[in-house]
């Protein structure tokens, strides 16, 4: 598989990590954003439509899958789609959310991707107040067949009753990582959501990486969104 290929797939949730849903039943998402940045590195170079479903049952235990459009290094289109499932609680203050994460590439054939690239990864997270901390660990990093880790931290801040204030910082780490990009990289983001009439959130974010290899800039993006998560 050819490095660029490689840069432009390694994708989601999402997410800077997978959320576990806050509460019991269903729920579905959809929005629009001006770009897909997965830890710091576009997966679309454009615009990204996204949604998913989710389900929460009463025990903690909870599942889901999300979609994105991709960028195939100059292909015409890809997809990629996320299933997940985990268990989230509390001990006192603190929040715990362990779980699993399969990111799969069905258009991946069409690119000749060798080996594949879909990943599964292992995440743990605990939370404490705004602060939450979560560990992903993969044994196959999106094609390099070397392992990888991401050790991500978030600072969730309700500045308002509609506006919200969110950092993040991951560390991007592991053999898989260096074989892509040539190195270990953090990334950094910065953003404010809006929540406006009709369940919509609009969002704003700058994001960055101190890296500049493997055909990623460390150029600040500004990416702007608009979401809409609803019951089912």
């Amino acid at each position: 598989m050819k490095m660029k290929q490689i840069v432009a797939c390694a994708a989601l949730v999402a997410a800077s990590g997978v959320a576990a849903p806050a509460f019991a039943g269903a729920t579905g998402n959809v929005g629009a954003f001006s770009d897909y940045m997965f830890r710091g590195v576009t997966q679309t170079g454009g615009t990204a439509v996204q949604g998913g479903l989710d389900y929460a049952f009463d025990s903690g235990f909870y599942v889901g899958t999300w979609a994105s459009n991709i960028g195939f290094a100059g292909a015409a289109g890809g997809t990629e789609v996320d299933a997940y499932a985990g268990y989230a609680g509390k001990i006192g203050d603190i929040g715990y959310d362990l779980g699993a994460l399969y990111y799969y590439y069905p258009e991946q054939d069409e690119v000749a991707t060798d080996p594949s690239i879909d990943t599964l990864e292992f995440y743990a997270g605990v939370s404490y107040g705004p602060v939450a901390a979560k560990y992903f660990y993969t044994g196959e990093y999106f094609g390099s067949e070397e392992s990888a880790s991401y050790l991500n931290f978030t600072l969730s801040q309700p500045l308002t009753d509609s506006l919200n204030l969110t950092a993040n910082v991951g560390l991007n780490d592991g053999d898989g990582v260096k074989k892509i990009f040539g190195d270990s990289y953090i990334d950094y983001s910065l953003g404010l959501a809006k929540t406006i009439d009709g369940g919509f959130t609009a969002s704003f974010q700058i994001i960055t990486t101190d890296l500049d290899a493997g055909g990623v800039s460390d150029d600040p993006k500004l990416v702007i969104g608009l979401k809409k998560v609803f019951d089912l």
